[in-house]
């Protein structure tokens, strides 16, 4: 995947919600558990949703951070809720990275993924209403 930075925009909304506590948010209709690897043979990414009878795995290479293997699963998560076209639902995507979490939830962008993986989160909000 390799560099991805862009010049920096700033976003001071967004509609989706970050939260670190996934035990104060109560229940959701579907979670999508997420996450993503790196190793010194590659890197991947993927999802599991039991409610979305989906677990789907992704090689990246060998050219990808961790961050954006996490960011890449979290795309993953956000795109195959737009694929199924599922609205009316509350949905939680898990991940076990603060760091991508951070980045989704910062108002300035420099990276091109964190750019793509919150406008995909965007699609999927402003479809659901």
């Amino acid at each position: 995947m390799g560099c991805d930075r862009m010049g920096t925009k700033l976003i001071y909304e967004k509609t989706y919600r970050i939260s670190m506590n996934v035990n104060s948010e109560g229940r959701a209709d579907i979670d999508i558990y997420v996450d993503g690897a790196k190793t010194d043979s590659g890197s991947g990414a993927g999802i599991y949703s039991e409610q979305l009878n989906a677990q789907i795995s992704v090689p990246l290479g060998t050219h990808t951070s961790v961050l954006q293997t996490e960011l890449m699963g979290i795309m993953l998560g956000a795109r195959i809720i737009a694929e199924r076209e599922i609205g009316n639902k509350s949905i939680r995507i898990l991940t076990d990275s603060k760091s991508a979490l951070l980045a989704l939830d910062s108002c300035m962008v420099r990276s091109g993924l964190v750019w793509e993986c919150r406008q995909t989160l965007k699609y999927i909000c402003n479809a659901e209403e």
